[in-house]
């Protein structure tokens, strides 16, 4: 299906002979699994097969799409979706009409800035019955230019008004689209995001001769990861018995392997790639580390306390309704020495680390469990007009 042309795949669907169900498109940019994409797939495998005909929307070529494929949904391939402002939009917006006309979805449902931006307008001028955004965090914040953010801002509050329901990954931001951006307070929700509870929490910590942290990201601008790696070479060089592992890849990949080459550290500060067993590999850390410049909800960090393991991120809002001293530490990004004090706190007592760890345990499956994740969704699927 990656090789053929829209129409060319809408024109394989069945369209006689299928019981009613509810069709719902999600639109997405990249056809990765990092955060965004992970929750969406965990959303609709919550949802109750018989009743919904489910559309993914995304660029071609990636596990995004075999995993589409795989749980039975359909995956359309818009290729001219780019994460930038670009020109190309002009067509895009013009192929999410048309798709929105051509299969006449009951709901569709956008994630992240670009696709909810271009996925409201369109669909709302298609005539779709229910639009639903999902804010994985705004795409303005303190760390930019004046300008751009003020752009950002605007371009938000106006998206706002084609959608049925703008829902928020964390309460900082619905109150702030309320009380600042004049979101409907009606039509704004918080559902935080969960994960699945894991039946194999990581083992309780004693002693730590040897610290071990990691990172599960996409080394982009926003996880403020060449900074972060620079902080590690720091780290390590003043303490020989820490290491740093960092799960992912993106754009910044090469620059932090440089760094990281230069200082001949490859041993110290290990750069995976993306891998399949995540969750597997957190369970041979300690302590998880994520020091982002915004963030909406992070799953990463919810993944790590649903192993049991302590928190190091950066103080922004999203993170510090995850963590808190209770569960971890947090930091400001740009303290280059931030991290390196909480380096040296654990490393003089080691025993924080289970107590944190099991913190975090109790959080996430008291507050982020997965049942009331679905059941919040279902409600603005099926019961809200």
């Amino acid at each position: 299906m990656r090789s053929l042309r829209m129409a060319e795949q809408i024109n394989q669907f069945p369209t006689e002979g299928v019981p009613m169900k509810t069709k719902i498109v999600h639109l997405q940019v990249l056809p990765l699994l990092t955060g965004v994409q992970n929750m969406m797939i965990l959303l609709l495998s919550g949802l109750n097969q018989e009743d919904y005909e489910i559309y993914v929307v995304s660029q071609g070529n990636g596990p995004l799409v075999d995993a589409v494929q795989d749980l039975g949904w359909y995956h359309i391939t818009i290729n001219t979706l780019v994460r930038n402002i670009s020109i190309k939009d002009f067509v895009t917006a013009w192929k999410l009409f048309w798709l929105f006309r051509r299969i006449k979805p009951d709901i569709v449902h956008t994630h992240s800035s670009k696709t909810g931006f271009l996925g409201r307008i369109t669909a709302r001028l298609a005539g779709v019955k229910k639009i639903i955004h999902t804010v994985h965090g705004f795409p303005f914040h303190q760390y930019q230019n004046p300008i751009t953010r003020t752009c950002y801002t605007i371009l938000e509050s106006f998206a706002s008004f084609f959608s049925h329901y703008n829902v928020f990954v964390n309460h900082y931001e619905r109150e702030m689209a309320i009380h600042k951006l004049g979101f409907n307070s009606h039509k704004a929700i918080t559902i935080y995001n969960a994960v699945l509870p894991n039946a194999e929490p990581i083992s309780t910590l004693h002693t730590v001769n040897h610290l071990k942290i990691v990172s599960v990201l996409r080394f982009s601008k926003q996880k403020n990861i060449v900074s972060t790696i620079e902080q590690t070479v720091k780290v390590v060089k003043k303490y020989d018995n820490v290491q740093f592992t960092f799960i992912g890849n993106g754009e910044l990949f090469g620059e932090c392997f440089d760094i990281v080459k230069k200082n001949n550290l490859e041993s110290k500060i290990i750069l995976t790639g993306w891998i399949s067993n995540v969750q597997d590999e957190l369970k041979n850390h300690h302590v998880f580390l994520l020091n982002s410049l915004w963030e909406g909800l992070p799953i990463s960090i919810l993944e790590a306390m649903s192993v049991g393991m302590p928190i190091i991120c950066s103080n922004i809002k999203g993170n510090n309704e995850l963590v808190t001293d209770v569960n971890g530490w947090l930091i400001e990004p740009y303290d280059l020495n931030a991290l390196e004090n909480v380096v040296l706190t654990i490393l003089e007592d080691t025993s924080v680390l289970t107590e944190k760890g099991k913190e975090s345990l109790k959080k996430v499956t008291k507050q982020f469990h997965y049942e009331l994740f679905i059941e919040e969704y279902e409600k603005l699927y099926k019961n809200y007009s």
